[in-house]
């Protein structure tokens, strides 16, 4: 009986020790995981970066809601004036007003079903530039679609937009 205690203190000294240490190697790790890996090719535009704001993907996903519901009358809201859109075919869209003609036109005769987001972030490059990078589907009019489009934001409105697009295997 008189071991009792003693085992116990040993045993809640232990545990001590082991949650110490695996929180030491939780710290090691993350800060391995900050640590910049060696890449064997060097970004051009942007290889230092960090998190950016996430209401910026909260902006370019109420954009794309507006759409899909037929909402149009505060498109222009999102654009600024000198907008760019680089569409999955090569052509590209220049203005505000041809923007959001292109997308009135395109929604306004659209049907939306199973739309998915599967990735949605926002990063910052070390010169101050703002991106929303989503990857998502949908099917629209019948005919499944995967884009990849990365939205660049100059303050609070979208610059520019590059699109990516390929048939989703349903």
């Amino acid at each position: 009986m008189k071991n009792i205690p003693l085992i116990t203190l040993i045993a809640i000294s232990f545990a001590c020790s082991r949650n110490q240490n695996t929180q030491l190697n939780n710290q090691e790790n993350v800060a391995k995981s900050q640590e910049k890996p060696n890449y064997l090719f060097q970004a051009t535009y942007a290889q230092d970066f960090s998190m950016g704001n996430p209401d910026r993907v909260v902006k370019f996903q109420n954009l794309l809601k507006n759409c899909q519901e037929k909402r149009f009358d505060n498109l222009s809201n999102y654009f600024t004036d000198d907008v760019l859109w680089s569409l999955p075919d090569g052509k590209r869209i220049e203005g505000k007003d041809s923007v959001v003609n292109f997308l009135t036109k395109f929604w306004s005769s659209s049907t939306v079903i199973d739309y998915s987001s599967a990735v949605h972030f926002s990063v910052k490059t070390k010169d101050g530039d703002e991106w929303v990078l989503i990857w998502d589907s949908q099917i629209v009019n019948n005919i499944g679609v995967r884009y990849q489009e990365a939205i660049q934001f100059e303050d609070e409105k979208i610059k520019f937009i590059n699109t990516f697009t390929k048939p989703l295997k349903r």
